[in-house]
């Protein structure tokens, strides 16, 4: 699925969505992404969203976000509670979707300036 950027805004977008890979920028991701507006950030989560623990969304913390977005492959899968109840906790609103869904809302979202982060699996 290729999804149309908006060059005029400088900051981070989602290109394209294929199940083996996530384009920003031009760079292809072969693996699981965390994507905020500012930056693209590699070798942080785990392959699947099933694997999800509280450590890994201590990173999507550290971007402030107002809302997280969770993309979960192919198919809707959610993440364990344990790493939801942070999230919880911080009083910050998350979704959970699968991974093309989480990418066109990314750009939505980011489009309007929120501060959203989007953990982002492809299984």
């Amino acid at each position: 699925m290729k999804i149309e950027a908006d060059l005029n805004l400088g900051e981070y977008r989602i290109d394209a969505y294929a199940p083996d890979s996530i384009s920003v920028a031009g760079i292809a991701y072969t693996s699981s992404i965390i994507i905020t507006p500012e930056a693209v950030i590699e070798d942080k989560l785990p392959a699947r969203a099933q694997a999800l623990a509280p450590t890994h969304v201590q990173y999507l913390l550290e971007h402030n976000p107002e809302v997280v977005l969770f993309g979960s492959g192919k198919t809707l899968t959610f993440p364990p509670d344990e790493a939801c109840e942070v999230l919880y906790r911080h009083q910050i609103g998350f979704e959970i979707m699968d991974t093309g869904a989480a990418c066109r809302a990314f750009n939505f979202l980011s489009g309007e300036g929120r501060k959203v982060v989007a953990a982002l699996f492809l299984r």
